[in-house]
């Protein structure tokens, strides 16, 4: 018993030893802690705002996640690309990267708002440029440098640092039930805000002082990167449309308490992404070292996680299944079928942990585009469900819609790795 008690302590030494385990760990931990502050605050704005108002605000939300990729001309990622095989290109691309997205705010400030003022004109227009604000300049900026962290080593900076915001909006989060029930939506429209912005500034400021401070020149925002850019930001959008699109259409096909009750069961759902999403984010630069030896590389990298993602999304599934009946207790009676909608969704999970790891072998060995056609045609096929199926089954259909598209997803992106993983083998 002593000797495999010695020679386990031992393995597990080993183990944490390695940088990719430390660097998940420290990730998982910190999205661990995020999600309990943000399922607290989520519970807390859930109730305060009830099902009505909560949908407006996931409706609202919605059509911003969908734009959101597009902020920064997806130069977020190709800094990571870059800077994660040569260091002394941040200032650089750092640079690059928050020009890009100042450049495209400005934009969607001019082009998109009038045109989200025209689909929810029942909305008032304050409560949609704040969370406008919330969400393409603080968020996008608190995301960015969690990016910057990532791109020179440091997952461990990334992963405390990145508790700054959670920590940000919980704390607003409390002081929602302080004001008059009527008032309650555009006061979460100034908190939201306020929560995003704040944050936002400490992250640009801790940079700047620990790694370095950006080297502005608009002569550095060459086409070659842009259209790389565009990719990650399409493939991203199309992504986000298949987690976010439904929420939209259920509020404008069903009305906003089926979108306030298929967004708190997603919002559990969302929980169980946090392992998934720790793991991919220590994981991300380092797809694309593994891909300077090509499909190969990436491929034999992600085989290395298969079997974690496959036991993660099973287990993950059933606690998800089991803890359905506590939905209603937490939430309200408002929100009794959301309880339905977690299980429903629990596969997604499975789905979503074996789906990534195809899609960033393809990413880190040149192959965005690929990915990105897959994830277009997914989100495509989401929608054209979602027409179809809203109007007749409400969230139900929208469940449906969403399973069928990933599951597309799944098959088609281990497809086209197969496929070029044999080409290669071949040559």
């Amino acid at each position: 018993m002593a000797n495999w008690l010695t020679t386990a302590n031992k393995k597990l030494s080993q183990l944490l030893q390695k940088a990719f385990v430390r660097d998940s760990l420290w990730m998982l931990f910190s999205k661990a802690f995020r999600a309990i502050i943000q399922m607290v605050y989520f519970m807390l704005v859930a109730r305060s705002l009830g099902a009505e108002n909560y949908g407006v605000f996931e409706g609202v939300k919605a059509i911003w996640a969908i734009i959101f990729p597009f902020i920064g001309l997806g130069l977020g990622e190709v800094m990571v690309q870059n800077v994660s095989r040569d260091h002394d290109q941040f200032s650089k691309e750092w640079g690059k990267a928050l020009q890009a997205i100042f450049i495209s705010v400005l934009i969607s400030l001019v082009t998109l708002f009038p045109l989200t003022v025209l689909l929810f004109p029942e909305v008032n227009s304050a409560f949609i440029v704040l969370l406008l604000l919330a969400d393409l300049i603080g968020l996008k900026l608190c995301m960015l440098a969690g990016n910057a962290f990532i791109a020179v080593d440091r997952v461990k900076q990334a992963s405390q640092y990145g508790l700054i915001y959670s920590v940000s909006k919980f704390a607003l989060a409390l002081l929602l039930p302080l004001f008059p029930e009527e008032q309650r939506l555009l006061a979460w429209g100034v908190l939201y805000c306020l929560g995003s912005l704040i944050p936002a500034a400490i992250s640009l400021l801790l940079v700047s002082q620990i790694i370095g401070r950006p080297t502005f020149s608009p002569q550095t925002l060459r086409q070659a990167e842009l259209g790389q850019g565009f990719f990650f930001s399409l493939s991203e959008s199309a992504a986000t449309i298949n987690t976010q699109v439904d929420r939209t259409m259920l509020f404008s096909l069903a009305g906003p308490i089926a979108a306030g009750v298929y967004g708190a069961g997603y919002r559990f759902i969302d929980m169980g992404f946090i392992p998934i999403f720790a793991v991919l984010g220590a994981s991300y630069a380092r797809f694309f070292k593994h891909g300077e030896a090509g499909i190969e590389g990436t491929i034999r990298f992600a085989r290395k996680l298969i079997p974690v993602a496959c036991l993660y999304g099973i287990v993950c599934g059933v606690i998800l299944i089991l803890f359905a009946p506590f939905v209603t207790t937490l939430l309200g009676e408002d929100f009794a079928e959301s309880a339905q909608v977690l299980i429903w969704l629990s596969p997604i999970l499975l789905i979503a942990s074996l789906q990534y790891l195809a899609a960033d072998s393809l990413t880190g060995a040149g192959f965005q585009r690929s990915r990105s056609f897959v994830q277009v045609a997914a989100a495509a096929l989401n929608v054209g469900l979602n027409l179809y199926w809203i109007p007749r089954y409400s969230w139900q259909g929208a469940i449906w819609a969403t399973l069928v598209s990933e599951l597309f997803k799944l098959i088609a992106l281990w497809l086209i790795v197969i496929v070029l993983y044999s080409r290669n083998r071949q040559t």
